[in-house]
C-alpha cells in the first residue's frame, strides 16, 4: 500500500541538505565506481537531484537525462514520476537516489521504472532504512527536519519484494551508515532481526536488472493407443 500522502515531505535540492549527505554522497558515489564497469547501454534516467548529483563514469551507458517533477538546475525534463514520458522498454538503466521516500506512491515509480526499462535493464535505488540508523535519527531534534518521516521510510526487504514482483533480480546490496563505527552492532542485528535488515547502517543501495524469461508451452503428455491390426489388413506377397 502506498504512503499517506500527508506524511510526505519535497525531496532535498542537494545532499548537504541532508544530515551527513556529502559523506553518504560520497560513499554511494564509491559502490558506483565498482559496479559501474558491468553496467553498458546507451540511455540511462536520473530521477531528481540527489541522482543527478552521482556519477556513472566507470559505466559503458553513453548518454544520460535527468528527470525532476519541479524546476531543478541541470534538469532535462520534467514529468510525472507515476507517468514517465519515455516509451516501455526504451531505457537501458534508471538511478533512483532517495526518490521513493520522498513520494506519495514509491510503488506506482517502481511500476513505471519497470515499464521504461528494456528487458535486462539496470536500477540502482537507494533509500533510508527506517530500522537502521535513519529511522532512529529521525526523533533527534536537530534532524528531524531534514529527513523525510520514518512512515515514508521504506526498508529495503519490503523493496526487495516489490521488485520481486516486478520481475526484478536484485544482484547487489550495501549498507552506508552516517559514520563507520558500529561494526559490532550490525553484527547483533543480523543474528537477531534479519527480517528487517541484515544491516542498522542508515542507506542502503540496491542493484537489480529487470528479467523476462521466455514461456515455453508445455504440451500435455497423452498415451498413444496401440495401433489397431486385423488378419485382413495384411497385404499378400506376389
Amino acid at each position: 500500500m502506498d504512503t499517506a500522502s500527508h506524511t510526505v515531505i519535497p525531496a532535498p535540492h542537494s545532499w548537504s541538505s541532508l544530515p551527513r549527505g556529502r559523506y553518504i554522497a560520497e560513499q554511494l558515489q564509491h559502490r558506483l565506481d565498482e559496479w559501474g564497469p558491468g553496467l553498458f547501454g546507451f540511455s540511462l534516467l536520473k530521477v531528481d537531484a540527489l541522482s543527478a548529483a552521482l556519477s556513472l563514469k566507470s559505466s559503458r551507458l553513453r548518454q544520460d537525462v535527468v528527470m525532476a517533477q519541479r524546476e531543478l538546475e541541470g534538469v532535462d525534463l520534467l514529468g510525472d514520476l507515476t507517468a514517465m514520458p519515455f516509451a516501455p522498454g526504451s531505457l537501458d538503466a534508471c538511478l533512483l537516489a532517495h526518490v521513493l521516500e520522498y513520494s506519495a506512491h514509491p510503488h506506482a515509480i517502481l511500476r513505471e521504472t519497470e515499464t521504461a526499462l528494456r528487458d535486462d535493464g539496470w536500477l540502482i535505488l537507494t533509500g533510508f532504512n527506517p530500522y537502521g540508523s535513519a529511522g532512529l535519527a529521525r526523533w533527534l531534534p536537530g534532524w528531524r527536519k531534514r529527513l523525510p518521516h520514518w512512515r515514508t521510510m521504506v526498508a529495503p526487504s519490503r523493496v526487495e519484494d516489490w521488485l520481486k514482483l516486478l520481475g526484478f533480480e536484485v544482484i547487489k546490496r550495501d549498507y552506508i551508515g552516517f559514520t563507520g563505527l558500529m561494526p559490532w552492532l550490525a553484527h547483533w542485528q543480523r543474528q537477531r532481526c534479519p527480517q528487517f535488515c541484515p544491516s542498522p547502517a542508515a542507506v542502503y543501495i540496491l542493484l537489480a536488472r529487470k528479467r523476462r524469461f521466455p514461456l515455453t508451452p508445455v504440451r500435455e503428455q497423452r498415451a498413444v493407443a496401440p495401433p489397431v491390426t486385423r488378419p485382413e489388413m495384411a497385404r499378400q506377397q506376389e
